[in-house]
């Protein structure tokens, strides 16, 4: 959790800058005060970038609809799921398929989602099956289950696109999730319409709610992997096109 690095560093902070230890435990106390309440809702703000809105994406004779995974956990009868709101991203998916097959003749849906948890199927593998029992046809549906982070996600779904052709593209994820997401698949010359699946509204509180840290917690995470992107990028870590450019 990224709250709890920051904790851990006005720890050490503590420990260590003992002649400070008072201004010390006023920034951490500050810090932890507006991230849990006034500062939440802008950040959130920030994390969405605009993407806080579902909108109807248009669709080509030949449309490419790509569902991110989100996590697994198991449920109270030791049964994989997808984690948090990773369900409603299967519901859009689903959803875009069905419109896409009443207007259109190919449609494709690529769900890309390795294990990171260690679990003993991958996302793409849970989330499979539950697009299938919402209607999506096996042979337009095509399971890359080898991903552990955005970046692979995107990478892995161009070596899929190659040999496939496509005009249009969705990619489904939800709102505080899709900056960074779309940011990743332009790096490999992939265009797509964003399908948010699932809107986190910013909140703010005068005192601190202890829904301000979890807001807090999840945009700051993709704040801090936004930045992280930019410079692995520019260093050559990340390489590929440049973002938005076209191939």
């Amino acid at each position: 959790m990224v709250l709890f690095s920051f904790l851990l560093g006005f720890v050490a902070l503590f420990i260590v800058w003992r002649k400070r230890r008072v201004a010390v435990l006023l920034m951490a106390g500050a810090f932890f005060w507006l991230v849990g309440g006034w500062l939440a809702g802008p950040l959130m703000r920030l994390a969405n970038d605009g993407h806080a809105v579902m909108t109807e994406p248009r669709f080509g004779p030949h449309t490419v609809i790509i569902v991110l995974g989100g996590g697994t956990e198991y449920d109270r009868n030791r049964h994989l799921i997808p984690k948090g709101d990773t369900i409603t991203r299967v519901d859009l998916g689903a959803s875009l398929y069905k419109r896409c097959r009443m207007r259109e003749p190919d449609c494709l849906v690529i769900v890309s989602g390795g294990n990171p948890q260690r679990h003993e199927l991958s996302e793409a593998d849970v989330i499979g099956p539950l697009l299938l029992e919402r209607g999506v046809e096996s042979r337009d549906l095509i399971l890359e289950n080898t991903s552990l982070d955005t970046y692979a996600n995107a990478r892995n779904t161009e070596k899929i696109l190659r040999s496939r052709r496509y005009d249009t593209s969705i990619l489904v994820t939800s709102s505080l999730h899709m900056q960074r997401a779309l940011l990743a698949f332009q790096v490999f010359g992939i265009d797509p319409q964003p399908g948010v699946a699932f809107i986190r509204n910013p909140k703010s509180w005068w005192v601190p709610h202890p829904e301000g840290w979890i807001d807090s917690n999840f945009a700051l995470h993709e704040l801090i992997g936004i930045m992280r992107f930019w410079v692995w990028h520019w260093i050559g870590l990340y390489p590929g096109v440049q973002p938005g450019a076209q191939r």
